[in-house]
């Protein structure tokens, strides 16, 4: 087969591998949106832009390197893949102000009438150097390479060094035949070990996620008070995160006569909620060891400024809202928040009321300017047979079907069960209440759902 023949077939062969590795690229930078599948994505796509400019700027030396400038988007991309085994940084500014420099030689050289070697040699080293450094830094980082690990190093390492000669063997026609073959070699093994590293690397990275949110997810689970007898009171509550690891704050705590009830939602959920939600019981409970005096009003003011400056200091803007309640002797509550409403069933009557809870303007962690004159509380007591619940709005805001357009589950049905229930142990309103629940949204919840029921009972006869 004549050599022209041998290397437009080449050629084609080349084009099409590249091709195909920004196609699978895509598909997975558009399955999972990871740094190191776009990384791929830039690499493969970059090595298109090589493969058409090499083959447009033929007409001279200058025009030649420049061509090749692409390439370097090509090695700095792999570089970073690679690096991120061995937690290697691949900064681009000072890679990019060599290669600038090189280039910038490359120009002045091209005047001075020297060899098509010694004139490409700058950008050719600067082009190669992301690739060169990285391997050797993660040589030196004395951490165990995987296969494809090892496989991917190699390949950065060949295709620094075959963009090298570039400068020797690029005007050698009788070359360009090897030099194509070797270009293939390298590609092939580049477009094996590269999505495998990726891929690897995800793997890991979303394992060790996940036993993260194991742990955070237990320390939850552990944080739910149980639906354990109080003197006076039946009790029972319910927490459902959305996510893994929920936003919503549930807590019960006792000291003596004194029992509070505390009942917060972070704005938004998942992780990052569920370490806001951590953060406001650890808060909350350490007030309330340091002052057990402290009334509802000033257990939120404090807390508000804590969870201020703390979520200052992180850069979250969450908040959340809240209630606290705090029973003392013969049912009397106090009560402080910014929160949804109270439900009020009385016996009495057999009505359900509904307690505003608006004692300060804004959520708690929302601003550190919330005065102690801009918190507020009141009272409220419960006669033997009355209910109190208390909830976040990802109960009454559930969606039917998952669907927010389809209708919200509202607090009709709440007040209906609190009827209905009006005798029945508060343990089978709660299981009532989540078959609902779980009915309505057919198991599709976007937010997290919580909620805690008290019943006063005669103190004498409990």
């Amino acid at each position: 087969m004549p050599t022209d023949a041998v290397l437009r077939n080449l050629l084609f062969l080349y084009a099409g591998i590249v091709v195909i590795n920004v196609l699978l690229s895509a598909a997975l930078w558009i399955r999972d949106r990871n740094a190191l599948f776009r990384s791929l994505l830039v690499a493969w796509s970059w090595m298109v832009v090589a493969f058409a400019t090499g083959g447009a700027l033929t007409a001279g030396t200058l025009a030649i390197i420049t061509g090749l400038l692409p390439a370097f988007g090509v090695k700095l991309m792999f570089a970073r893949i690679l690096g991120s085994t061995t937690g290697t940084a691949v900064p681009l500014k000072p890679y990019l102000g060599v290669l600038a420099a090189a280039y910038a030689a490359t120009v002045m050289l091209s005047s001075t009438g020297l060899g098509f070697t010694l004139v490409t040699l700058p950008t050719v080293l600067a082009i190669a150097l992301p690739s060169l450094v990285t391997a050797a830094r993660s040589l030196r980082a004395r951490q165990r390479l995987s296969t494809s690990a090892i496989v991917l190093l190699a390949g950065c390492v060949l295709f620094s060094l075959h963009n090298i000669d570039f400068a020797f063997l690029r005007d050698r026609e009788d070359m360009a035949t090897l030099g194509f073959t070797i270009a293939m070699l390298v590609v092939f093994s580049l477009s094996v070990a590269a999505p495998a590293v990726a891929l690897e690397q995800v793997t890991e990275h979303e394992a060790r996620l996940s036993t993260e949110l194991d742990v955070a997810r237990r320390i939850q689970s552990r944080i739910i008070p149980p639906d354990a007898p109080l003197p006076g009171l039946e009790m029972t509550s319910h927490v459902r995160p959305a996510a893994s690891v929920g936003g919503d704050y549930l807590d019960v705590y006792r000291d003596g006569e004194r029992c509070w009830f505390l009942l917060g939602d972070v704005t938004g959920h998942g992780l990052g909620a569920g370490l806001v939600m951590l953060m406001a019981q650890s808060t909350m409970s350490s007030l309330l060891r340091l002052r057990p005096e402290i009334s509802p009003r000033e257990l939120n003011f404090f807390a508000n400024q804590v969870l201020a400056a703390n979520l200052e200091r992180l850069a979250e803007r969450r908040h959340l809202t809240a209630v606290a309640l705090l029973r003392t002797a013969d049912n009397c509550f106090t009560v402080s928040g910014s929160h949804d409403s109270l439900l009020l069933y009385r016996a009495a009557t057999g009505g359900v009321e509904t307690r505003d809870i608006n004692h300060f303007p804004v959520g708690l962690g929302f601003t550190p300017d919330l005065a102690a004159s801009d918190v507020a509380q009141d009272a409220l007591q419960l006669s033997p047979g009355d209910i109190l619940f208390m909830f976040t709005d990802g109960v009454t805001e559930a969606a039917r079907g998952g669907d927010p357009r389809a209708g919200l589950f509202g607090v009709e049905p709440i007040i209906s069960l609190l009827k209905r229930h009006a005798r029945s142990p508060l343990s089978q309103l709660k299981h009532d209440l989540v078959d609902e629940l779980d009915r309505f949204t057919e198991n599709v919840y976007d937010d997290d759902v919580s909620f805690l029921a008290l019943r006063a009972r005669d103190e004498a006869t409990a």
